[in-house]
């Protein structure tokens, strides 16, 4: 068995370096369940998070997925069957959008608020119906309706009214009476927008995490379980890269006018059931679309709740019959429910822990799927793996040979920046593993504060040339669990998170202006004009215009490394936009980042800044401006 010891990196002593050690991680796990969750007495939300609705009894405790963005003026819930009931005779025989329109432009709501401000509002009622997404069924609700939300059309002049209501909505232990919007959000990932209405004055947003305030409480599954699917046992496994779970199933059947699916599945012994769900969506893939269903599923058996899953998840039906396992959980699932133990098996078999309690042991180490670590003083990625038993680093190639002092091996390691570090290490060992065998090394592996001495295997993998060497990391890392937490990336590298405002001073090339920080944004954004594109070495290239409104101008020519669809609201076309690198500074905060061009003329801020910048360790308030970097005199707006 490999060797593994503890050394401080302040302290030449192991005896006074163990303690040294495990404070030092102790105080970089529990900051991620307790100094993340709440920041100046508000509660930090993820990047999406359950959404609750208290007053509406058909669904107490049902926890809805709600996507939370600081760059939505308006909180937005899907909505149908909406009726709108008017009692003045100037909206007679009107009703649909044309009704709306009218409303909008008789209270004249694009300019006042003389609508929202009437006494009475009983004047005008709506009615209309939300989805429980457990059962499928339709919950009927009729409010007044408080005033009209005049959203703005992509790429073209004027508004779409929407109706708005007040709804109580509770997120975490946090409950808001708040303006509510409704709309078709069929096409969209959630079916709930959380924005400004709700955020202000009462949340940070850490666009580096989803269902934030789930982690606390996240339950500890292995890598294998077995779950029960109305009665049925079944063989669970795990994807940390599919955002979806997927149940076996043959037989499938859509009912579109009732909303349903009937299909046959199978357990782990090979006994069938026919089921039938409730049809969430159907989910386009490249070739086909598949049914998402809101499945029933229990793992573990124990006489307290809190000790056992018994809830739903959303999951998309196929034929899994060549597969070992049943049901595979994807990232949604485990972000919004679980945490897993990758050494272990069958943790439902006894009472399953929570997240925050195994991160009392103190030899436990929590990781997400992508991560960087230092080994050998070079900072390469990382993942996780239950597939091996000693970490395996891949590298370009390996180069044995003899020398007076014993065998010794020389390769490369290609770092996450893709340059190239050069070792030469005694072989502690070779493994087998199927038809292969690899060298084994010894190697500093650094986490936090302190350092591992432990057995490595090479890997000779001519990606890593291209694609950097890679560091499997198993679970015989450490002595304890290795916990991956799928809520997040590079989740050993988190520390305390910078807070900022939802409009900050950013810097581009010698330019500084305000930029607008949207959480809700997956992608970077700039304006860009006299965009026109060319062939350079076989590769795509693209230049363009920058303007703001503070006077700077600059034209840029980029490699296109990606387009993107982007989707439309109801009434609008969707839009294909090119993606470029650019370098943005924020504050101390300087990346390369992955920024879309478009012609943004029509909006406040030249640049928004999106969740793939933001992830760093920063949280952002929806109400406050120039938090992190300040506003001088002469910025302006």
């Amino acid at each position: 068995m490999a060797s593994l010891r503890l050394i401080s990196t302040l302290c030449l002593s192991i005896a006074a370096a163990l303690p040294t050690m495990v404070t030092a991680k102790q105080t970089q796990q529990v900051s991620l369940l307790e100094q993340r969750t709440i920041v100046d007495d508000k509660i930090v939300l993820g990047r999406a998070e359950k959404v609750y609705f208290p007053e509406i009894e058909q669904l107490s405790g049902v926890g809805i997925p709600a996507k939370i963005d600081t760059g939505a003026d308006s909180t937005s819930i899907h909505a149908t069957n909406i009726e709108i009931t008017a009692t003045d005779k100037v909206f007679e025989g009107l009703s649909g959008m044309a009704l709306l329109n009218a409303i909008a432009e008789e209270f004249d709501t694009l300019n006042t608020y003389r609508m929202r401000d009437r006494k009475d509002k009983t004047d005008l009622m709506i009615s209309f119906d939300i989805t429980n997404p457990y059962t499928g069924e339709s919950v009927r609700l009729t409010k007044p309706l408080y005033r009209l939300a005049m959203v703005k059309i992509r790429g073209e002049e004027g508004h779409i009214p929407r109706p708005v209501v007040k709804l109580e909505l509770k997120i975490a232990d946090k409950t808001i009476l708040t303006d509510v919007n409704l709309a078709d959000r069929e096409r969209f990932s959630y079916p709930i927008l959380i924005g400004k209405t709700f955020l202000s004055d009462t949340a940070w947003v850490d666009a580096g995490f989803d269902y934030l305030q789930e982690q606390k409480t996240a339950q500890v599954i292995g890598r294998k379980e077995i779950a029960t699917v109305n009665g049925l046992a079944m063989e669970v496994s795990h994807s940390l890269q599919n955002r979806y779970s997927i149940l076996h199933a043959t037989d499938i059947k859509v009912d579109a006018k009732k909303q349903q699916v009937s299909f046959t599945t199978q357990g782990r012994t090979n006994e069938k059931k026919k089921m039938t769900l409730p049809l969430v969506k159907m989910l386009k893939f490249r070739d086909t679309s598949r049914p998402l269903v809101s499945l029933p599923i229990k793992i573990g058996e124990a006489e307290s709740p809190t000790e056992q899953f018994n809830g739903h998840i959303l999951a998309y039906l196929r034929d899994r019959s060549k597969n070992s396992s049943q049901l595979r959980l994807g990232r949604e699932a485990l972000n919004k429910n679980f945490v897993i133990s990758l050494g272990e098996t069958y943790l439902g078999e006894k009472p399953l822990d929570t997240l925050e309690t195994l991160l009392k042991d103190d030899t436990s180490l929590m990781m997400s799927p992508k991560e960087t670590i230092n080994i050998d003083g070079t900072v390469v990625n990382a993942v996780p793996s239950g597939l091996i038993k000693t970490p395996v680093l891949n590298v370009p190639a390996i180069n044995e040979h003899k020398t007076e002092h014993g065998r010794v091996v020389q390769y490369n390691v290609v770092d996450a920046d893709g340059s190239a570090h050069s070792f030469e290490k005694p072989i502690q060992s070779k493994i087998r593993v199927g038809e292969t065998v690899r060298t084994v090394v010894n190697v500093e592996v650094n986490l936090a504060s302190s350092m591992l001495l432990k057995d490595v295997a090479l890997e000779a993998n001519p990606d890593a040339v291209e694609e950097g060497s890679l560091f499997e990391i198993s679970p015989d890392l450490m002595h304890g669990a290795l916990l991956v937490n799928t809520r997040s990336t590079n989740l050993l590298d988190k520390g305390q998170p910078t807070k900022a405002g939802y409009i900050e001073n950013v810097e581009l090339e010698g330019m500084r202006f305000p930029a607008k920080l949207d959480t809700g944004a997956d992608v970077s954004s700039m304006h860009a004009t006299d965009i026109e594109t060319f062939d350079k070495d076989g590769k795509k290239w693209v230049s363009f215009t920058y303007k703001n409104a503070q006077g700077n101008e600059q034209a840029f020519t980029r490699e296109v490394i990606d387009e993107m669809r982007i989707r439309a609201r109801a009434g609008e076309e969707p839009q294909v936009r090119l993606v470029v690198s650019m370098r943005v500074k924020l504050g101390n905060i300087e990346k390369d980042v992955a920024v879309n061009l478009r012609d943004r003329s029509r909006f406040e801020y030249s640049m928004i800044l999106g969740q793939n910048y933001l992830k760093n360790d920063i949280v952002v308030s929806s109400d406050q401006q120039f938090i992190y970097t300040g506003k001088a005199k002469s910025d302006k707006q």
